[in-house]
């Protein structure tokens, strides 16, 4: 007789190292002896509705995490896709929500699709979607706080990021397709170029944007803990220093709206010393994370 934990560990190979097609090539004789058979369904039958409804789910979260490759390559190839990529991949963790984690790279490899060489570049902008909508919360800079901050201390000021920022390099401008109202028809004209995407949430919308060099280098430098005067001493490489100046200053504001910019400590401690006595301060719209539902 099988104790519980092998019985578990057995019933949890025989469903998921297989397609619902295959369940057999995997049962554990002593676990089909354990599973009765009841009316028109064998034990081993009874043993692939478990295995046709694990797979089933599995793509389904799939396509919900990877709706643009979904569509670009149809129902059919996208669930072919998705059982290969779980044969060779399959989950290793208790939540689903890390299921797709090696999708883009699967399909780089293993998984490559003729006529459609951007496909993993699209799983990747989607995963890094995914991961700015998980993200955790943080209290942005706003426009009326960094207009306080004194002329004298830019020379020393340094801006951190809200955790929902990614930068994202890809090969191909998957940008375009997912703006496109037709992204089949965008799809047979897409040219591979070097793409710098910066992905980011605010409130419960996930954005992305292309970025050009200069914005590229600046926010690399910012990432990297650099100083407001090293981030324009990056772009005076690229620009004049009149010019570098007045494109820092603008990307500042450009990255404050759009709500990527941090709170730091110091700052909510001006904030706080500027309230107290006075009035109480005015609280904006709370940022709470809502995850999707996972319960699967």
């Amino acid at each position: 007789m099988l104790s519980l934990r092998d019985l578990q560990a057995g019933f949890l190979r025989t469903i998921a190292t297989a397609p619902a097609s295959s369940v057999l090539a995997g049962v554990d004789p002593a676990l089909l002896e354990l599973v009765e058979g009841r009316g028109p369904l064998g034990a081993a039958d009874r043993l692939g509705v478990y295995a046709e409804m694990y797979w089933a789910r599995l793509v389904d979260v799939l396509r919900d995490d990877f709706p643009r490759v979904a569509t670009i390559l149809g129902s059919s190839r996208f669930t072919a896709l998705s059982c290969a990529y779980l044969t060779r991949r399959p989950s290793t963790r208790p939540s689903v929500r890390w299921v797709g984690s090696e999708f883009a790279d699967f399909l780089a490899r293993d998984g490559a699709v003729e006529g459609l060489p951007f496909l993993a570049d699209v799983a990747r902008l989607e995963w890094t979607r995914l991961a700015a909508f998980d993200a955790a919360d943080a209290a942005p800079l706003r426009v009326e706080s960094l207009r306080a901050i004194p002329p004298s201390e830019w020379s020393r000021l340094t801006f951190h990021t809200v955790p929902a920022l990614h930068v994202l390099r890809v090969a191909w401008p998957v940008h375009e397709l997912w703006a496109a109202d037709d992204a089949q028809a965008v799809a047979t004209a897409l040219r591979p170029a070097a793409t710098v995407l910066r992905v980011w949430r605010d409130g419960f919308t996930v954005y992305h944007s292309c970025m050009d060099p200069v914005e590229d280098a600046a926010l690399e430098r910012l990432l990297a803990g650099a100083s407001f005067v090293a981030m324009c001493a990056r772009l005076e490489a690229m620009l004049s220093p009149a010019a570098a100046v007045r494109e820092a200053a603008a990307l500042i504001l450009r990255w404050v709206e759009d709500g990527i910019l941090a709170v730091t400590s110091r700052e909510e401690g001006r904030r706080a010393a500027g309230c107290r006595g006075r009035h109480a301060p005015s609280h904006r719209r709370g940022r709470v994370t809502i995850r999707r539902w996972r319960g699967r």
